[in-house]
């Protein structure tokens, strides 16, 4: 899916749709095509939540006619054109809203499919030269500093405890006050910052990662999409897709890339990564600290 050049905020998303959806009605578009862009201009939240053939009937169209808009709006798939209409509704819906919807459209199964489709659009567009450069920044850092508030906050304190087997100076932080300001400027000489946030994204979070870019730091993002607005701060930006269809947002590609992210690390830092995980399983074993 092409990042939005120019709108980052979250209406962007839903603006830069319209204009595709409008440029496209009115350059030829036959009736069934026109039918279909008014149903997803004024129907997009639960267009987010449905298949190809349930947006077919829901629109009155075929379901080849979907399949195929989506190339036609600038999307590379059908899969694509929803995730954008799902990264819109993540920034639409109040959390009240979601339940709502969960509960009358997203059944436990749905989620769990979109999850899955979720991990197989990740294995497609994951960058393997911007994951290797994300690993080498983290591995050449005098310090790294993870960032992420809110649902995002499991996420770093994962990705914290696990760079910390493998690295002398790991911080995470999953809220915003005075206290990470000053770890921010203490740090900031040879310092690099892992940033973690999905919609919708925390106002302080973004104020943070903005003061750590303004000092200097390389900025690792992980955010859901290109042109959020946390990868227009980033150096390296991971992106991995999640579901924002409950109030609960579900967070499998992403867990996943910072697995993999943690991988990386540890085979770009070779004997060093054995040494570490040698001694920690040594430590472990002297106090006993498993069954």
């Amino acid at each position: 899916m092409d990042p939005l050049p120019d709108e980052v905020l979250p209406g962007g998303y839903k603006r830069d749709l319209l204009r595709r959806l409008t440029a496209f009605r009115q350059s030829g578009a036959s009736r069934t095509e026109q039918q279909l862009c008014d149903y997803l201009a004024s129907q997009y939240r639960d267009a987010a939540f449905r298949t190809a053939a349930e947006i077919a009937v829901a629109a009155g169209v075929s379901k080849a006619t979907v399949i195929r808009l989506a190339p036609k709006l600038g999307f590379a798939s059908f899969n694509d054109l929803r995730q954008r209409l799902r990264q819109i509704v993540a920034y639409d819906l109040t959390s009240v809203d979601r339940v709502g919807q969960a509960a009358a459209t997203l059944p436990g199964d749905r989620i769990i499919a979109a999850e899955v489709d979720n991990l197989r659009l990740l294995a497609r567009q994951l960058r393997h030269e911007d994951l290797e450069r994300a690993a080498r920044l983290l591995c050449g850092g005098r310090s790294v500093t993870v960032l992420g508030f809110r649902t995002s906050a499991a996420l770093a304190l994962h990705a914290g405890y696990n760079l910390k087997k493998l690295l002398a100076h790991v911080y995470t932080f999953t809220a915003a006050d005075s206290s990470v300001f000053d770890h921010l400027a203490l740090l900031q000489e040879g310092g690099v910052v892992l940033a973690v946030g999905f919609s919708r994204y925390d106002r302080r979070f973004i104020e943070t990662v903005a003061y750590a870019r303004s000092l200097g730091y390389p900025i690792v993002a992980i955010s859901e999409e290109y042109g959020s607005p946390l990868s227009e701060l980033a150096t390296v930006d991971l992106v991995a897709p999640a579901t924002f269809e409950s109030f609960v947002g579900a967070y499998a590609a992403p867990i996943t890339l910072i697995t993999v992210l943690v991988h990386e690390v540890a085979a770009a830092l070779g004997e060093t990564t054995v040494s570490r995980l040698r001694l920690l399983e040594d430590v472990s074993d002297l106090h006993g600290t498993y069954y």
